[in-house]
């Protein structure tokens, strides 16, 4: 084991319990239940004290967030790690079995060997704007859900009118229920998102909703040290088998955030008619005999890299930049 000036506490996360695996002043290995509620984990991370023990914690969406919030507040020091990356961890080491309590070791394990970046929690105004959005998505969803069935509906050779109307009648609540959203979203914009969205607004392409999209899930790119990390991130990196004297692309690296990545995929569309540099590469892409859906993930590719340029030399976009 490394020589860590903190133990680890390696934290498996289900909804309603966390499994923590940490090492006592004795150094014996110690397994710890603990409900998934901020009292429980207030209480048993009191015990341990931050002054000896940091918490990594294996990502899983909203179940790990409040063992992620209360530690940071606490004062721990937190860090987050994929899934993916303990299952290989876990592959490397030749572990078979699978329950918790080795699962929260092996999350030990990681935290005690590896290099890993600090977790930082969103801003308030970024959580709650992220839930708007989340909220905006599925009302958007289900207004077209609703309106392909009405249209479908009113096909019908005998449609009945009480049944129409049922439908008129809730995508209309739908409607009003978006409107209500969209107006909240400006409420939760601090200066500093402000200024965000009105540089990446400049770019050719991509619109309001998808820039605050972005915003939110990179925590206004502050997660993030190099715009290849952002494309990795969202899933459009290409990648490369090289082996002896096969050299091959074997496609995305496929991640997270396919929500994201879709809503991406329709702004190229708009990127190929209107961004200088996107039509470019696009038309270059489609020359060397490509297909167009490769050609438009290389144009996500390249909006990513755009908005992390831009938020970081703080510049609009310029059309003719070099």
């Amino acid at each position: 084991m490394t020589n860590l000036e903190k133990k680890v506490i390696g934290v498996d996360v289900s909804s309603k319990i966390l499994v923590m695996s940490f090492l006592n002043e004795q150094n014996k290995q110690m397994i710890l239940s603990v409900l998934n509620t901020k009292t429980e984990i207030e209480k048993n991370l009191k015990k341990l004290g931050k002054e000896n023990y940091k918490i990594v914690v294996e990502a899983t969406g909203n179940y790990s967030s409040k063992i992620l919030y209360y530690a940071y507040t606490l004062g721990f020091e937190v860090f987050q790690v994929s899934g993916f990356s303990i299952k290989k961890f876990s592959e490397a080491r030749n572990l078979i079995s699978k329950t918790d309590e080795e699962d929260a070791r092996m999350i030990r394990n990681f935290g005690e060997i590896m290099e890993m970046i600090p977790f930082e929690p969103r801003k308030e105004n970024l959580e709650f704007l992220d839930q708007e959005l989340n909220l905006l998505q599925d009302l958007d969803q289900e207004k077209a859900r609703f309106s392909l069935k009405l249209k479908s509906l009113r096909e019908r050779a005998n449609p009945s009118k009480e049944v129409i109307k049922h439908y008129e009648s809730v995508i209309k609540s739908l409607s009003k229920e978006i409107e209500k959203v969209k107006k909240r979203l400006p409420k939760l914009e601090d200066e500093e998102l402000k200024e965000s969205k009105e540089l990446l607004i400049s770019i050719s392409g991509i619109g309001e909703k998808t820039v605050l999209l972005l915003l939110v899930a990179t925590n206004n790119f502050k997660n993030f040290k190099s715009a290849k990390s952002v494309a990795k991130y969202f899933g459009v990196a290409p990648r490369m088998y090289h082996s002896g004297n096969k050299k091959i692309t074997i496609g995305k690296c496929r991640t997270s955030k396919g929500f994201v990545r879709s809503v991406l995929y329709v702004c190229s569309w708009s990127a190929i008619r209107f961004n200088t540099q996107c039509k470019s590469l696009y038309e270059r892409i489609l020359e060397k005999g490509k297909c167009k859906k490769v050609a438009l993930i290389a144009v996500c590719n390249k909006l990513l890299r755009q908005t992390f340029g831009i938020i970081t030399k703080k510049q609009k976009y310029q059309p003719n930049y070099i």
